[in-house]
């Protein structure tokens, strides 16, 4: 099974309990599950050994199972799929989640996002793109800036609508009040980013809702450095 898959077992699992919720207690309930990942790196190194195509391989390294894995183990019956979309596909998940909760489809939702770094063959061909800073530094918004650094990492949450019924002790630590997602359309480069299209989405953001940027605390950037 891809190392992928039993992190996200074990995160969401621990936001769960963080969510002051037992896992016996939604188990059944139209629960959604949005998942975001990307890499394969794990199955990638198998691909060339034909002794390992089994049954539980094929179940334990794919995109689609990352995210129905929890669905099946934590027996939700919501909506359930994985979304790639490269770097951001956690916060597009997120966005989905959101949008599904809005719209009453669900009353509650898993969100999450993985990525493990298990194989040099991206190294490889990012560096050979010129992507990777030779430095291992990332210099996001610094004319300095001569690539990105990969991490690796995941995260769970657990989300609901205000009006849905609470449960017997439950915890909230924060509200969304908005998410909204877009495309750059066409760039200098397919993997380079639009500093005028990412603006308007945030104008538009931030006019929808009557935020006033001045009023922020802080902003964390999709910064690569490239």
């Amino acid at each position: 099974m891809d190392p992928q898959q039993r992190i996200l077992l074990q995160l969401t699992w621990e936001a769960i309990e963080d969510a002051g919720i037992s896992p016996g207690t939604i188990a059944g309930d139209h629960v959604g599950v949005y998942v975001g990942a990307s890499a394969l790196d794990y199955a990638n190194e198998s691909l060339f050994d034909p002794n390992v195509a089994t049954g539980h391989f094929m179940t334990g390294n794919t995109l689609s199972i990352i995210s129905n894995r929890l669905s099946y183990i934590f027996d939700l019956k919501g909506p359930s799929f994985t979304v790639d979309t490269a770097c951001s596909s956690s916060l597009v998940a997120l966005h989905e989640a959101y949008r599904a909760l809005n719209s009453g489809r669900i009353d509650c939702a898993i969100v999450a996002g993985v990525n493990v770094l298990a194989s040099p063959f991206p190294f490889v061909g990012f560096a050979q793109a010129t992507m990777l800073s030779p430095d291992g530094q990332c210099k996001a918004f610094d004319a300095g800036g001569n690539g990105y650094v990969r991490s690796e990492g995941g995260v769970a949450l657990v989300i609901k609508r205000k009006d849905a019924p609470r449960w017997k002790g439950q915890r909230s630590h924060a509200d969304i009040v908005a998410v909204d997602v877009n495309s750059d359309g066409r760039t200098v480069g397919m993997s380079l980013p639009s500093d005028v299209v990412q603006a308007n989405l945030l104008d538009r953001v931030y006019k929808a809702h009557g935020i006033d940027p001045n009023q922020l605390a802080f902003v964390e950037a999709h910064g690569t450095g490239t």
